[in-house]
């Protein structure tokens, strides 16, 4: 064990940080030097003019991160992200500055130290740093809107999104979206936060995960709303999409599939469904209400059904002249 061990050493070396680096190209009145230090580099900020030093602080820079050491690039979530990012992170005006001292935010991305400018000297402050370290790297920044944006995600299947506006020179968290997927691998269950009249409003949607699956007839209908027919497992699937995407109806019971009339139908909640290609019926307390779809939408056939049933055997559906 001890020998692969010392193998292992040998094959890759530990990255030793050597030489003095100046990076001076974030601002026309600083300058960066990062110098190394026993344990990772030192990096301090000084006045270009003055020479006065302004920050210090340790960092534990990669060699990737001395591959380029052009300022300012955030490429957010998942490119390159500058060791100095200098940019007014509190819209008040004035310019400050983040140094990346490692890579600690989530799945090893860069993590930072932010330094705001107030009181003629940038100092360090903790809520903007927690913005750069605590997410999935450095934090967007909407001029527009004034606005910073931050994600982060864990596995495949959880993602966070988050919006703050400066409040009391602080981030204030307005907005927050977070999905995941449902333990039946069919939706994504997406969780919704917004600040609103002094409160946080909460709710909940689900939307289709379809990427995997085998769609058979799809399409919309007036008013934005779609319906999509699809196999799951030996099963029929079907969803009811709302103008924004997100499921109005799931149904996966019992199927009756017409030769005849190539269509399909099924029973919900004392509501008769009835879907041909072309249109949707919907019998309801004694009403008709039919649903016309929009042609050039179309994708598939509702006849896959019927071909999927004699290849395969589909759990929830019956045949019928």
């Amino acid at each position: 064990m001890k020998k692969l061990f010392f193998i292992a050493f040998f094959i890759f070396p530990q990255f030793v940080f050597s030489q003095k680096v100046n990076i001076s190209d974030f601002s026309k009145d600083y300058y960066a030097e990062i110098s190394p230090a026993v344990e990772g580099q030192i990096l301090k900020i000084f006045h270009k003019q003055s020479k006065k030093e302004v920050i210090s602080t340790d960092v534990h820079l990669s060699e990737y991160d001395f591959e380029d050491t052009k300022s300012n690039i955030s490429e957010i979530p998942y490119g390159h992200q500058s060791i100095i990012i200098f940019d007014d992170f509190n819209f008040d005006g004035k310019k400050d500055i983040a140094i990346k001292y490692g890579n600690e935010s989530c799945y090893s991305g860069p993590s930072y130290e932010v330094y705001l400018f107030e009181n003629n000297a940038f100092e360090f402050n903790n809520d903007f740093s927690d913005l750069a370290q605590n997410y999935c790297g450095f934090f967007n920044i909407n001029k527009e809107k004034k606005q910073l944006n931050v994600m982060t995600k864990s596995g495949c299947c959880w993602h966070q999104y988050s919006d703050f506006i400066i409040k009391d020179n602080s981030p204030f968290l307005i907005s927050e979206v977070e999905e995941q997927l449902h333990p039946n691998g069919l939706m994504f269950e997406v969780s919704f936060k917004e600040w609103k009249n002094g409160k946080y409003i909460e709710s909940t949607e689900n939307l289709p995960a379809l990427e995997d699956q085998k769609i058979l007839l799809s399409y919309q209908l007036s008013g934005g709303k779609k319906m999509v027919l699809f196999m799951y497992e030996n099963e029929l699937q079907y969803f009811f999409l709302n103008s924004k995407g997100f499921i109005e109806l799931h149904y996966n019971g019992t199927f009756v599939y017409s030769k005849k009339e190539n269509s399909l139908s099924f029973e919900n909640n004392d509501a008769q469904y009835k879907i041909f290609n072309n249109k949707i019926i919907v019998k309801h307390s004694g009403k008709s209400t039919t649903l016309s779809s929009i042609l050039k939408s179309k994708k598939g056939n509702i006849s896959e059904v019927y071909q999927e049933f004699k290849e395969k055997n589909i759990k929830n559906l019956e045949i019928v002249d």
